[in-house]
């Protein structure tokens, strides 16, 4: 019975960290290309595309900063 607790604890760790890991770099990579492609935007005279590239981008890194300090705090209460 004390296995089955243990394996199932270890395969939660796995997942979610997986989940977070993957997740975390997704979100920044999306913070880079939205960056990139509102430059490219404001370049082309686009202002309304740049400036939702640039609005998605500000999304995005709002997420990955939650989702860091997320991590940072869960890892100091344990």
């Amino acid at each position: 019975m004390v296995l089955a607790v243990e394996l199932n604890l270890l395969w939660q760790l796995i997942w979610s960290s997986t989940l977070a890991g993957v997740g975390i770099s997704a979100l920044f990579s999306l913070v880079i290309l939205s960056v990139a492609r509102a430059g490219e935007a404001r370049r082309a005279g686009q202002g309304g595309g740049a400036a939702a590239h640039f609005a998605l981008a500000a999304i995005a890194f709002a997420l990955f900063a939650a989702g860091v300090v997320l991590g940072v705090q869960t890892l100091l209460d344990k």
